[in-house]
């Protein structure tokens, strides 16, 4: 049903995810509302006493304080709370270009009212998943940035570093990596690029000394990275790593395992044909090259 309530009497949403409104993009609103009115609908909430509990229209609520309307017509509906949660994600996601981190407290805050309600963990990420249109694994990563420090999280709020980038830097270097990627706006490509670099270094020392180095910012290049390796590697003794053995067995078992796996697949190479196999051609081709090399 429609009411006509006063502005005043409207109270935000509950699991509103928005922290902060951009003043322009509300006078700009303002403006358009003020040329062209209110479309039917652009409210919608729930009654709570004799107040309404906004679902849905934050945006539109402030542009009519800035115009000083009085009374507002609000569509009323009896929404539970989980479909309250819901509807509030649904819009920020798909139009209010939240950060990384106000998605990341509104997944948060859908998720534990699930869990509240006996919803299994799995099931409730399955939910969310599908009403957000994120994927579970992206969704869990968001939800790990609210367990970063401090700093990190505003400077992801503060849009001065991207979500995924931030999440490559801190698990490469934590908080500091995080403070280089944004002093050097480096992407997440490069960051990920220095760390495989730096994976392959054959000398746990050098190693270590140069991924200190590029935490500090000294090293924001691939190429750089891989020059100071060798020069550093230069004339020096390498060790086998006191676990080599370990490895040595682990990746006999990895190796044998992926034999019987690959006997798995050879069995459906005959419907191959007509089917786009490139991409497993491809990564087959590079795997072979390269063990190749240990068979050597």
């Amino acid at each position: 049903m429609k009411v006509v309530i006063p502005v005043r009497d409207i109270l935000p949403n509950p699991w509103q995810a928005r922290k902060k409104m951009d003043r322009e993009s509300i006078r700009a609103l303002a403006e358009e509302i003020k040329a062209s009115g209110l479309w039917p609908g652009s409210l919608r909430g729930r009654m709570k006493g004799s107040t309404v509990e906004l679902c849905y229209g934050h945006r539109r609520l402030a542009a009519l304080k800035t115009l000083g309307w009085d009374k507002v017509e609000v569509e009323v509906d009896e929404l539970s709370d989980e479909e309250m949660a819901l509807q509030s994600l649904a819009e920020n996601f798909q139009r209010e270009g939240l950060s990384d981190i106000e998605k990341a407290e509104g997944l948060h805050t859908m998720v534990q009212l699930l869990l509240r309600q006996k919803v299994a963990e799995s099931e409730a990420m399955r939910r969310v998943s599908k009403f957000v249109g994120l994927s579970e694994a992206w969704i869990r990563d968001l939800l790990s940035m609210l367990d970063m420090e401090a700093p990190v999280q505003r400077a992801i709020r503060d849009r001065k570093i991207a979500g995924r980038t931030a999440l490559e830097a801190h698990r490469f270097g934590g908080k500091e990596m995080v403070a280089t990627a944004v002093e050097h706006k480096l992407p997440v490509h490069r960051i990920s690029a220095i760390a495989k670099k730096i994976r392959s270094i054959p000398d746990a020392g050098v190693r270590e000394r140069i991924r200190k180095d590029v935490v500090q910012g000294r090293l924001v290049a691939p190429e750089k990275v891989e020059e100071k390796a060798r020069k550093m590697l230069k004339g020096r003794k390498l060790k086998a790593p006191e676990d080599f053995d370990r490895l040595l067995s682990d990746w006999s078992f990895i190796l044998k395992h992926w034999n019987e796996k690959v006997e798995d697949i050879l069995v459906y190479k005959r419907f191959f044909e007509g089917r786009n196999t490139g991409p497993v051609r491809a990564e087959a081709a590079k795997l072979v090259k390269r063990l190749a090399k240990l068979a050597e």
